[in-house]
């Protein structure tokens, strides 16, 4: 049996595309279908979050946003404004090299959270900062 991804309809081994989604089936739903994607890293700017997305892309890394916010009126709570950017795992390394050079920042090694660039310990998890 092959099985949708978008769907998880099965069909007979002979068919090859969903009729419905018009997308490839696959024999198994096993984890290894997946892509590994992991956090880059954590903004509290939503709009910043959209432009280094699309620097990134830009760039050939392909990423995506969570938004994770909590938007209190009148106004949204400073620290529950987060927005998470996610890439490929193979691509992350690059692409927090990219976000460095081009944003002044730092990623802390240990917490992977976006620090300033003078910064000698990080203020999320206190670790101290490689220096460059």
């Amino acid at each position: 049996m092959r099985i949708c991804p978008s769907c998880d309809e099965n069909f007979p081994d002979t068919h090859s595309l969903c009729p419905d989604c018009k997308v490839d089936l696959v024999s198994s739903m096993d984890q290894k279908d997946t892509p590994d994607l992991v956090v880059l890293c954590t903004v509290l700017n939503e709009a910043k979050a959209h432009i280094m997305r699309g620097f990134l892309e830009s760039e050939g890394i392909p990423c995506q946003l969570e938004n994770i916010s909590f938007h209190a009126q009148p106004a949204p709570v400073a620290d529950l404004m987060k927005v998470r950017l996610w890439t490929l795992k193979e691509d992350a390394d690059r692409a927090r090299q990219l976000l460095e050079e081009r944003e002044s920042i730092q990623i802390c090694s240990v917490c992977e959270k976006e620090v300033a660039e003078q910064d000698e310990v990080c203020s999320h998890c206190g670790e101290r900062l490689e220096e460059r």
